[in-house]
């Protein structure tokens, strides 16, 4: 491959992903609004927990083929993205005891005792978005999937022809820029199906 079609081919893996990351993290919060679920329900923080953590995949550390940046956010939607990375990585992918400052509790992160008359027990704080946000969040993602879309068509239109006619599975090869843009793969898909 040419070195710009090694990059066209590390950019429409990158996008296929992000498109799949905000389909699923828009599924998440659209069903947390469908199902009317709580923050006590069982499912709740699991589901809170994969809308941030789905959402912030593109635009975290991926080796081989980078992150997404904020170019690709709407300007009216910036600040959303940036709190949504930032509560994904400080409450949900990961608990930094050092998180940002909930108003006159202290940081969103902590391991607290709840002293009562006959007993004390330990409890952590768990900060968790409110359903409101979850209108937004859906919006947001719409909108990226759509932006994701139009470049995983027009870069998989544009290399189509050098998908083997041959019937099987073929990786984007993002590895070997001596290598061809598709490479035939063991499958996954076709396993088992008898073709």
């Amino acid at each position: 491959m040419r070195p710009n079609e090694f990059e066209d081919a590390k950019l429409l893996w990158k996008m296929f992903y992000a498109q799949q990351c905000f389909k699923h993290a828009q599924a998440a919060a659209e069903h947390i609004l469908k199902d009317k679920l709580a923050e006590d329900s069982p499912l709740f923080y699991p589901l809170i927990t994969a809308v941030y953590v789905v959402y912030g995949k593109p635009f975290g550390k991926s080796r081989g083929v980078g992150r997404l940046g904020e170019e690709m956010i709407p300007a009216e939607h910036l600040e959303l993205h940036r709190l949504l990375l930032e509560h994904r990585d400080q409450l949900y992918a990961h608990t930094d005891s050092t998180s940002f400052e909930l108003p006159d509790c202290g940081p969103a992160n902590q391991v607290r005792v709840l002293r009562l008359p006959s007993e004390a027990r330990l409890f952590a704080t768990q900060f968790c978005a409110r359903p409101p946000l979850l209108p937004a969040v859906i919006e947001l993602c719409g909108k990226l999937q759509e932006k994701a879309d139009y470049h995983v068509s027009k870069l998989f239109e544009r290399y189509r022809t050098r998908v083997p006619s041959r019937v099987g599975e073929y990786a984007i090869n993002v590895y070997d820029q001596a290598g061809d843009f598709f490479t035939a793969e063991a499958p996954l898909v076709l396993k088992g199906s008898g073709r």
